[in-house]
C-alpha cells in the first residue's frame, strides 16, 4: 500500500508521460546558450536516450499506481523489478553516453600549455 506522498509522486507521471512522448516524437533540440550545449551537440543520442529513460520511469511509476489501485493484479512479487529493469539499463547507457560526450568535448578543446 502506497502512502499519500508516494501516490502523488507517482501520479506526476501522468503529466510527464505526454511531455516525454511529445519530446521524443518531435526531437527536442539541445539547450541553447548553456554549459551543456556542447555535450548534447557532441553526442547525438544523448537527448533521445534521456527521453526514452523518462518513458521507462513513467511506465514503472504508472504500473506501481495501477497495482496499488487494483487495476493490475499483484501476481508476482518480482513484477516491480521486471518493470523497473529497463529504467536501470537505460540509466547505465545514459551515463555511458554522458562520459562519451565529455570525452569528445574535452578532446576538441585546445589545451593552453603556456602557463
Amino acid at each position: 500500500m502506497l502512502s499519500n506522498f508516494e501516490v502523488a509522486l507517482n501520479s506526476f507521471s501522468l503529466v510527464l508521460l505526454p511531455l516525454a512522448l511529445y519530446s521524443l516524437a518531435h526531437g527536442s533540440p539541445p539547450p541553447k546558450n548553456s554549459w551543456v550545449t556542447s555535450y548534447f551537440e557532441a553526442e547525438k543520442y544523448l537527448n533521445p536516450t534521456g527521453n526514452i529513460m523518462l518513458l521507462a520511469l513513467c511506465g514503472a511509476n504508472l504500473t506501481t499506481l495501477a497495482m496499488n489501485f487494483g487495476f493490475i493484479p499483484q501476481t508476482s512479487p518480482d513484477f516491480d523489478g521486471l518493470v523497473a529493469m529497463p529504467f536501470m539499463i537505460l540509466a547505465i547507457v545514459y551515463l555511458g553516453l554522458w562520459i562519451r560526450a565529455i570525452k569528445k568535448v574535452h578532446r576538441r578543446e585546445p589545451k593552453d600549455t603556456n602557463i
